[in-house]
């Protein structure tokens, strides 16, 4: 563990800092509208953190739980412009990420325990929550240990705890540490054929052209943090696979078709096991299949939350 987290350490800054530029979706036009959203902050426990709040329509609001490496500015504004035309979405950094203050923890149970405080000091005692990749892993750990703090569960690019292929996420992140910042989500993010890799080149276009409102990019320490909970992730624990089978919560599992972190079958699995559970598989695309096809994923996704 220790050789791959140095590995990985070694291009976390280039995940960081060029890949995801610190900036706001507020300033990014998708369509004929735009999303306005403010940086805030909120006291929870013995840390600041920080939020943001896209279309406030009441209601039980969408919250967002990031992906290793993610801050505020790291989600595609097509995807969080087009949930928050019909919900309202809540996007934070947890412990020790971005402007967030505090030490970012180094195991999943730690930041599903983060998520549940800050959700709760916003006021909310119920709420909807779309978890992608690492993100996905914390969902799954709040809705076992505290199902009655979410109505509705999304997954995206995840997997349960022992998935099969995420112990391999070192060496793929460090295979892509000398590739261009474009290439390295090209890589990471989508799949090599011609149609997917020219929708990543549009998302991270949409990423990269973020102006205003800068997010403080991730450390390499607390990048550390989140790569030792996602191999503590990868490690095998058949105790909680079978906990998933008691979840009655309604899921939606979205999933890539040559996903290379999370590989497609972590999908199906978690689909078996949850009995209250949906599969939708997208083809040709990677982990970020939410990026490749924000419109279709809104739209199911909405579909979903809303019936």
């Amino acid at each position: 563990m220790k050789q791959l987290l140095t590995g990985a350490l070694l291009i976390a800054a280039a995940l960081t800092t060029s890949l995801f530029p610190s900036s706001v979706y507020a300033d990014r036009k998708d369509g004929s509208e735009k999303t306005k959203a403010v940086t805030k902050t909120i006291q929870v426990d013995d840390a600041k953190i920080v939020y943001r709040v896209y279309g406030d329509k009441g209601g039980t609001p969408l919250v967002l739980l990031s992906a290793l490496g993610f801050t505020l500015d790291a989600w595609d504004p097509a995807v969080v412009n087009g949930l928050a035309k019909f919900s309202t979405v809540i996007v934070f950094d947890n412990k020790g990420v971005g402007a967030s203050t505090g030490k970012t923890p180094t195991s999943i149970a730690e930041m599903a325990q983060d998520a549940i405080s800050f959700i709760k000091a916003t006021g909310y005692s119920k709420v909807n929550l779309l978890g992608f990749s690492m993100g996905g892993f914390i969902a799954q750990e709040i809705v076992e240990t505290e199902p009655q703090l979410v109505n509705k569960l999304i997954l995206v690019g995840t997997g349960p705890q022992g998935s099969e292929g995420l112990g391999e996420i070192g060496k793929i992140l460090t295979s892509a540490a000398s590739l261009p910042a474009e290439e390295q989500y090209l890589a990471g993010f989508f799949s090599p054929s011609e149609r997917s890799r020219q929708a990543g080149k549009e998302s991270f276009a949409r990423v990269q052209a973020k102006k205003e409102g800068h997010d403080l990019p991730l450390s390499k320490e607390s990048f550390g943090a989140e790569f030792t909970a996602v191999l503590g992730w990868a490690q095998p624990d058949p105790a909680k696979f079978e906990r998933a089978k008691t979840v009655t919560t309604p899921v939606l599992i979205v999933g890539g078709q040559y996903d290379i972190f999370i590989p497609v079958v972590n999908e199906v699995r978690l689909y078996q096991a949850l009995p209250n559970a949906r599969l939708v598989l997208l083809p040709d695309a990677g982990h970020a299949s939410l990026f490749q096809y924000p419109e279709l994923f809104v739209q199911e996704a909405i579909y979903f939350l809303k019936n």
